[in-house]
């Protein structure tokens, strides 16, 4: 009978007895085997433990850095600790790394040595450890009292989204919901020691996590990718082939960037098998191209916003579509429930009816840390036809069934957006933009089709000027792609301006 694992650790442990002298994760400079990620991990564990001082597990520690083989090492070593990691990616405005860190509110960040200087300068009066410094303990008793108080309830780890306020939610996961979650998906797709894993996604975006854990989970080989490789198609093409890459689980933008600037003229990662993309709608044209490339790879549309753990439906292609036609989402991933619900909470079974997903099951997250008004507000207690109460993730996607039977993206529900593989709320960037001295109104559209957010606004900025102050105060995935600067909006007969009136409104000559 196999042994009940009681944390992503005990999978951890498995994976080093079993596979401990073979390459566990690498980056273009350096390669951990097993053994030494988790002999590295343990060394910064113990030291997190000295710093903070827990009085319990499930603390949050935050992570400062490019990702790295000591990126994976410090990650790996805050679980060892019972802290769960947030990751703060570099590529984050000041004014927006503040924020998050105010709801967070940790005991410690660990900051690689290229940017600790970087660090000091933002005065964030958070206290801060080097990841030298972090591997530089040899004791690991308090790894080993530690490891007592974590279970499948604690939380793993915490990646932050859009939030309506202006105040960015963090999305907490247990480790007992990314087991089964990545139980489920590796089953599902067949992973086995033998992959090559790809990593595309930045430590602070959860498609990360499908690379992670399941690398945990398998003993496969964990290969990141630096964020600059993607702005040049062939050192991207090279480090990947060279590197015997088996699978990509990547964002839509991230594998367009290959096909769209002719990526595949140069060379084609013929050892890849799987292809799996999330995040936002795949063009057709640039799958079409994909699939031409790699005519025996598997590709996988996967849906599921963070909140329910990484995926909750997954649709695998058996052909070719055509430029005018959708993906369906497929199905759903086992241990979960899709709904599809009504303005009224009923479910919509037949066609042509849209209605809100809503997901129930056993990965659904924690909530939201520090935030219990705004995770009573999206996880709900649903009442099903039996009579039976769940715990219910409200999604805000819309859906509807097909004649065919499958299940279809619609859009949102509110002023939510998914953009370059990120929900996004509108009402921050009006937000932000709103603050900026010399915006008197401002108001944001999305264009789904050319995947392109939209400003509006009036006051005496100019818009180069505006532009880069955005760029100083959101995420660049946030930052609009155009901006127009209009003499006056127009009104509805309610007072609010007239959204379908955004495009023939003048400009400021």
């Amino acid at each position: 009978m196999e042994k009940e694992r009681t944390s992503i650790l005990d999978i951890i442990d498995e994976t080093v007895q079993r596979y401990s002298q073979q390459e566990a994760v690498i980056d273009p400079y350096t390669s951990l085997t097993w053994e030494q990620l988790q002999h590295e991990a343990k060394q910064i564990g113990n030291v997190i433990l000295q710093q903070v001082r827990p009085e319990k597990s499930g603390y949050p520690v935050a992570v400062f850095s490019e990702k790295t083989v000591e990126l994976m090492a410090t990650v790996m070593g805050i679980n060892y600790a019972g802290g769960f990691y947030v990751y703060i990616n570099p590529e984050q405005p000041a004014d927006r790394i503040t924020k998050i860190l105010d709801v967070l509110e940790p005991s410690l960040c660990i900051v690689s040595e290229e940017l600790a200087e970087r660090w000091e300068d933002m005065e964030l009066r958070i206290p801060a450890i080097t990841m030298e410094d972090a591997k530089q303990a040899v004791v690991v008793h308090g790894i080993k009292k530690m490891r007592q108080n974590v279970s499948r309830e604690t939380p793993l780890y915490g990646v932050f989204t859009s939030g309506s306020t202006g105040v960015p939610k963090c999305v907490l996961v247990s480790h007992g919901a990314a087991m089964d979650f990545i139980r489920h998906f590796v089953e599902t797709f067949e992973f086995t020691q033998e992959d090559i894993l790809a990593n595309q996604a930045p430590f602070d975006f959860d498609v990360s996590i499908k690379d992670i854990v399941t690398a945990y989970y398998t003993g496969a080989k964990l290969v990141l990718i630096p964020r600059e490789y993607f702005s040049t198609p062939p050192r991207l093409l090279d480090y990947i082939c060279d590197a015997k890459v088996t699978n990509l689980t990547w964002a839509v933008s991230a594998l367009c960037v290959v096909s769209g600037l002719k990526g595949f003229d140069y060379r084609v990662p013929m050892t890849v098998k799987r292809v799996m993309f999330s995040g936002e709608v795949m063009p057709m044209k640039q799958l079409e191209l994909w699939q031409q490339n790699l005519p025996d790879a598997r590709f996988v549309n996967l849906y599921g916003p963070s909140e329910i753990t990484c995926n909750c439906m997954y649709y695998e292609l058996n052909r070719t579509y055509g430029s005018e036609e959708k993906l369906p989402l497929g199905q759903a991933f086992e241990g979960r429930t899709i709904y599809l619900l009504d303005e009224n909470g009923a479910s919509i079974l037949g066609p042509n009816q849209p209605g809100e997903i809503c997901v129930a099951g056993e990965s659904l997250a924690i909530g939201y840390y520090n935030n219990e008004e705004q995770t009573r507000k999206h996880f709900v207690t649903h009442q099903t036809m039996d009579g039976s109460s769940i715990r219910l993730y409200c999604t805000g996607d819309l859906a509807e069934y097909a004649e065919d039977g499958e299940l279809y993206f619609a859009g949102r529900k509110d002023f939510q957006i998914k953009h370059m593989g990120h929900r996004i709320e509108l009402e921050e960037i009006e937000r932000s933009m709103n603050a900026i001295q010399g915006v008197e109104r401002c108001i944001c559209n999305y264009d789904a089709k050319r995947q392109r957010i939209t400003a509006f606004y009036t006051g005496d900025i100019d818009k180069t000027t505006l532009h880069l102050k955005m760029k100083e105060r959101l995420p660049v995935y946030m930052v609009p792609n155009r901006f127009f600067h209009v003499v006056q909006f127009e009104l509805n007969k309610n007072g609010k301006i007239d959204r379908g009136r955004l495009e023939v409104l003048e400009e400021v000559s």
